[in-house]
């Protein structure tokens, strides 16, 4: 932090389209009436003058971030956000990459859209700062009940896989390239088997790319019937089709308009509709079913989908040109299996996450903590935070293996690791099955000791394709 303050370098060299000077504005806030006017807002109002110190704030901004007026007045920005309430660091982090916005949240969980605007005085002067705040969680559902209903999601995941993606390092790398895209306004499309945390990196490119106040629509393509297809992301006029709302409806596309549109299983979409669709990402406009006019939208669209959209253009299922309009930057998320190092960060961040509201805190056992770091998560960081919920409710205060559910039950550990093997003795086979035989005996007890294929394989020393290719021989 620089003497100037945080805000000072992205103020600089802003005039003023009114002549107010920076001894008028701060004289005006000095004044009751002016107090008594802005402490009547609901939504939070903190105003730092040119040199970055805190010159106002009203009664809800003192409640949000749980400061005295008194004893924040004359503050650098800087020691404001130490003593707030509010974690600051992603606001802080997207103003630096010149982003307006970005979500704040408090000791007790709570989620705060704070956005900085600047207020200019005298044209040769240093302008004012005002920031904004206001609770994320009302404003979001409240547009949810305004806007056309969307297909369903599992509410219990889209927080919990939110939290670990910003403490997971790769995935957090990936998404700090997908915000540098976006900024750019290239469409990106995110590639990876089901649960990689496809939706919770959407989320996290939309809000660190400062656009935490503008629209988020999450169309699940997988769950539209392909005969509503059309008219649900297209919208209708009244009177479009049999059975069609009187005063017709918006669709998701118009609903996104200036924001995110985050179109998931966009390998899905009904092979008549993608003309329709390669339109509105060439030219901006769409055209409800049953209108003879053509309106302009603007969104920023993000893909994903966990098929080979290749494979499906070489079938003929799916339309090379669109396959060319979304994927301008393709990214990978590898499944949770490729990056096992970030495992016990992630666990440890669920686990708090369940202990924020839960007396007594709960507790991983070692012989359940070894058996959730051999395991492959084949529903990957979903399956991960399904697990950590269910030991939650099971649990008391201290979660065993036996809490776990079935699939990682049946790695069934030896009660020493000097069990015999069982050998076929007096079998009639040739030498060489019996060797290959005893070979998979040695191969699944060291699965089963080791709880992967992967540390099974350096147990044994092999690499862990030889030790697949082996289980799989006849």
């Amino acid at each position: 932090m620089n003497g100037e303050g945080f805000f000072a370098p992205m103020r600089m060299g802003m005039r003023s389209s009114v002549n107010v000077s920076a001894e008028m504005l701060a004289a005006l806030l000095e004044t009751p009436a002016l107090h008594a006017l802005l402490d009547g807002f609901g939504e939070a109002l903190i105003v730092c003058d040119g040199d970055s110190r805190v010159r106002f704030l009203n009664l809800a901004a003192e409640r949000i971030n749980r400061v005295a007026r008194q004893d924040v007045l004359g503050l650098a920005d800087s020691d404001f956000f130490q003593r707030s309430a509010l974690q600051f660091d992603d606001f802080l982090q997207a103003v630096r990459r010149g982003g307006k916005s970005a979500l704040t949240r408090s000791r007790d969980g709570r989620l705060f859209l704070t956005r900085v605007q600047s207020v200019p005085v005298g044209a040769y002067e240093k302008p004012y700062t005002l920031l904004i705040q206001h609770e994320y969680e009302a404003r979001e559902s409240a547009s949810r009940a305004s806007a056309p209903s969307l297909p369903d999601t599992p509410a219990s995941l889209g927080d919990p896989q939110d939290s670990a993606l910003h403490m997971s390092p790769l995935l957090s790398s990936i998404a700090d390239m997908g915000v540098r895209a976006f900024r750019r306004r290239a469409r990106l499309l995110l590639l990876g088997e089901p649960g990689v945390g496809k939706t919770a990196i959407a989320r996290h490119i939309h809000r660190a790319a400062g656009w935490g106040d503008r629209p988020f629509i999450d169309v699940n393509c997988a769950s539209i019937p392909e005969s509503l297809f059309e008219s649900e992301v297209f919208g209708y006029e009244r009177g479009a089709f049999t059975g069609a709302l009187q005063q017709g409806k918006r669709g998701y596309i118009e609903s996104a308009s200036g924001g995110t549109l985050f179109l998931d299983e966009i390998g899905e979409i009904p092979l008549q509709v993608q003309a329709k669709l390669l339109k509105f990402l060439d030219d901006g406009t769409i055209q409800p079913v049953g209108s003879p006019l053509s309106k302009k939208v603007q969104v920023q669209v993000i893909a994903a989908t966990n098929k080979d959209l290749r494979a499906l253009v070489a079938a003929g299922l799916f339309r090379a040109d669109l396959y060319y309009r979304l994927a301008v930057l393709p990214v990978d998320i590898p499944p949770l299996r490729a990056h096992r190092d970030d495992l016990p960060v992630l666990m440890d961040i669920l686990l708090a996450r369940i202990n924020r509201d839960r007396q007594p805190p709960l507790r991983l056992s070692t012989a359940c903590r070894q058996r959730l770091l051999g395991y492959d998560f084949p529903g990957n960081i979903r399956e991960l935070v399904n697990i950590f919920e269910r030991l939650a409710v099971l649990a008391d205060d201290v979660a065993d293996d036996h809490h776990l559910p079935p699939e990682l039950l049946g790695m069934t550990l030896p009660a020493s690791d000097d069990e015999p093997l069982p050998i076929a003795m007096g079998s009639d086979e040739p030498l060489k099955a019996q060797v290959q035989h005893f070979e998979r005996q040695v191969i699944l007890h060291a699965v089963r000791l080791c709880g992967s294929k992967r540390k099974a394989a350096q147990h044994l020393g092999i690499d862990v394709g030889t030790l697949i290719r082996k289980l799989q021989r006849d």
